[in-house]
């Protein structure tokens, strides 16, 4: 589906993926060490992105108690206001349905305690926090091109929650 995006609607739909990815990066737990000592210069690259930039303010503001607080703001005052592009709303929507279910595996996993076996754990934590991270470089680069991104089952799910 294409859309006619402004460059700020575009920049807006691309800021939403900051919840997944806060998400993700709590699942990373065991790849970003990892990643540190296999490939140094990436981790710096990845580090300096997420950390030295503005984006750490909003990673931190999401991760606090205040991200509840984000959610609530988004869900009523941007998904369901017909004033703002839907092009915004849909990623919005997108953004929190992704950034719920790593955090809704996350704590599965904590829960039934599979996180504390050492192989088991660590691959499936690897595969949230790799696949939360694949949605979101996804879903940031589909919107500054101003194309909708298109997950399977997600997208679904957003067009089925928002037919206008």
């Amino acid at each position: 589906m294409n859309s006619t995006a402004t460059p700020l609607d575009r920049a807006f739909a691309a800021l939403s993926y900051v919840m997944p990815l806060a998400s993700a990066l709590s699942a990373g737990i065991y790849f970003l060490p990892f990643l540190q000592q296999a490939a140094p210069p990436i981790y710096a690259a990845l580090y300096f992105v997420l950390y030295q930039t503005p984006l750490s303010i909003l990673i931190a503001i999401e991760n606090s108690i205040f991200g509840i607080a984000v959610f609530f703001v988004l869900f009523l005052f941007v998904i369901r206001n017909q004033d703002i592009s839907r092009f915004i709303r849909f990623n919005v929507l997108q953004a929190i349905i992704v950034s719920f279910s790593i955090s809704i595996g996350t704590y599965i996993l904590s829960l039934i305690g599979v996180i504390q076996i050492p192989v088991v754990g660590e691959a499936l934590l690897n595969v949230l926090f790799l696949g939360g991270m694949a949605i979101v470089i996804y879903g940031v680069a589909f919107s500054v091109l101003g194309r909708y991104t298109e997950v399977p089952g997600i997208s679904d799910a957003v067009n089925a929650q928002m037919p206008f």
